[in-house]
């Protein structure tokens, strides 16, 4: 069985966009909106729109 080598990505996808794109929230808006008022968190870690 070959192993799964993770790759670099190539071009980063927007937070807010990939929220909104898994479905976690309705829309980009409101996906910016949990962002910016510091309710996504990422490692333990309040995220920003590009990380």
């Amino acid at each position: 069985m070959a192993k799964h080598q993770p790759t670099e990505e190539k071009d980063p996808v927007r937070l807010d966009k990939w929220l909104w794109a898994a479905r976690f929230y309705k829309t980009r808006t409101l996906a910016k909106e949990m962002i910016d008022g510091g309710k996504v968190h990422y490692n333990g870690q309040r995220t920003k729109l590009n990380k």
